[in-house]
């Protein structure tokens, strides 16, 4: 926009300068031939106004005042979001904090399930801080901070520490890196903490189409609203919803951005998921495994709250297994690998798997007319460890921030939403480059993460803690080429090819 103005500022004086020299030109020539310097004159005048106009002019639909500000006898929100998980309420709480009529909509019911890790890192927990979400959790016993863990390797390499302690994270409210929390308790809490806020939280509403209308610079949302009748049975119909913006927060799947053209691909990990009670033989808060068969995806096992367990198998695009795999390898590890079947025991009280599907390394277009991609839907997932809830909130944030400033420019086109997906690139999309050629090179050379455990064996819990800063995306994946850190790395995988020539166990 900015240079925008300075273009037409430029233009007008360029526009005077010239009007100087016909002035001049006439005054020279119109005591020898007037009527042919007046005709010239004229045409002068009026060729330099149609350039000035043309020049000066505004390309319709860069800004908000072209378009009106309301549909005759209907309102026009600012914001409508498709979607109310952690990405579309984070940004419906920002927008909702500067004054922006926002509306959630969710196809289900609070408290709803969503199949995760509820593994919530650092940057996440600052949002949540700033909201008031992570006491209320907290307070409520419905999270638990990761005090120690670590991991076991593919040749059965292990290290468990407290990475907690070593990186000083003892208040009450800032226990750990990471804190488990249920999806079915997180959802909801961050939902409320928007619609306290000021966001309009309307749950069964299922979003069936979005049209924009270029002429109006208007999206039309068809929802189909769920509701009960007096006799207490489910009833559908349709509303029409209008909005200066749209935002896809529908999840990996993302039907909607797809159905709009902006996603071109279909999702491509997959993830399960089963609660495990009464187990008392794991006594760490998380140790995530990586039998050789699964790389570059892996197994994990998390302390929740209340003593619960999360057993979770993660097929990450790049190695042999496929989605389909899914529901037996998930079993099969559970009950023969070495190291998750000793931690979850011979009979666990476990709950039937369920799975969803992921969407890793980000989209090559999250934006349009109007309209931003987030969370999920956007690829929000980092594809080395399966990471998703604090890029969905840190993206929501970033979207939000774009969105205020589009309506305080008055421009919502593409090419200004393109910011959104510029900063989100910045702040964590070429961190997801890094992981998804890190996770490939682990798949081709296991051996590097045998490797890496030792050297974590060798230095420690406080090295430890810096590999899970990294892990969780306080540092970048380029930490491990420090000179004092891959180097080393490279030195272990030449011992361990070594002992392995020489026939020597596996250090736990």
């Amino acid at each position: 926009m900015d240079s925008a103005l300075r273009h037409f500022k430029h233009a007008k004086k360029d526009v005077a300068r010239g009007a100087k020299h016909v002035v001049k030109a006439f005054n020279a020539h119109a005591n020898k031939n007037p009527y042919l310097t007046y005709g010239i004159a004229a045409a002068g005048v009026l060729s330099t106004k149609f350039v000035y106009d043309f020049v000066t002019s505004k390309p319709k639909g860069t800004s908000l005042d072209d378009y009106p500000i309301k549909d005759e006898g209907e309102d026009v929100y600012d914001v409508i979001v498709c979607g109310a998980g952690p990405s579309g309420s984070t940004l419906g709480y920002f927008l909702a904090r500067e004054g922006h009529s926002v509306v959630l909509l969710e196809k289900k019911t609070f408290p709803r399930d969503k199949f995760c890790g509820d593994a919530v890192a650092t940057i996440a927990q600052n949002y949540l801080r700033e909201m008031g979400v992570l006491k209320e959790i907290v307070d409520e016993d419905k999270g638990h901070f990761a005090q120690n863990g670590g991991f076991v390797s593919p040749a059965g390499n292990s290290f468990i520490g407290n990475s907690a302690k070593e990186m000083r994270r003892v208040a009450k409210y800032n226990q750990g890196a990471v804190i488990a929390i249920k999806r079915i308790v997180l959802d909801e809490k961050i939902a409320n903490a928007a619609k306290r806020m000021g966001a309009d939280l309307r749950e069964e509403h299922n979003v069936l189409d979005a049209q924009f209308n270029k002429s109006s610079g208007v999206w039309t949302i068809t929802v189909e609203v769920t509701e009960k009748n007096q006799e207490g049975d489910e009833v559908k119909r349709q509303i029409f919803l209008k909005s200066r913006a749209f935002v896809c927060a529908d999840g990996s799947p993302s039907k909607l951005a797809r159905h709009l053209g902006i996603v071109k691909t279909e999702p491509n990990g997959v993830c399960s998921r089963s609660y495990v009670k009464n187990n008392t033989l794991f006594k760490w808060d998380g140790v995530v495994f990586y039998p050789p068969k699964l790389l570059p995806g892996y197994c994990a096992i998390i302390r929740e709250a209340r003593g619960e367990l999360n057993y979770l198998t993660y097929i990450i695009p790049g190695g042999p297994a496929k989605d389909e795999d899914l529901h037996r390898l998930h079993h099969e590890f559970m009950e023969h690998d070495p190291f998750i079947s000793k931690s979850l025991g011979p009979e666990p009280d476990i709950e039937r798997m369920k799975a969803a599907s992921l969407r890793l390394g980000g989209v090559d277009k999250s934006y349009g007319e109007h309209l931003l991609v987030i969370g999920d839907a956007a690829g929000f997932i980092d594809p080395l460890t399966g990471e998703g809830i604090q890029y969905a909130m840190d993206g929501g944030k970033i979207a939000a921030d774009v969105l205020i400033e589009g309506f305080r420019e008055r421009n919502l086109s593409a090419p200004f939403l393109k910011k959104y997906q510029d900063r989100w690139m910045s702040a964590f999309g070429r961190e997801f480059w890094w992981s998804m050629k890190m996770s490939l090179f682990l798949y081709r050379f296991p051996i590097f993460l045998d490797a890496a455990c030792r050297l974590i064996q060798r230095r420690g819990a406080r090295f430890l803690a810096e590999w899970a800063s990294v892990m969780t995306g306080l540092q970048s994946k380029t930490w491990f080429l420090r000179w004092d850190v891959g180097p080393f790395i490279v030195l272990e995988a030449f011992g361990e090819v070594w002992r392995r020539i020489l026939g020597r166990k596996p250090n736990h």
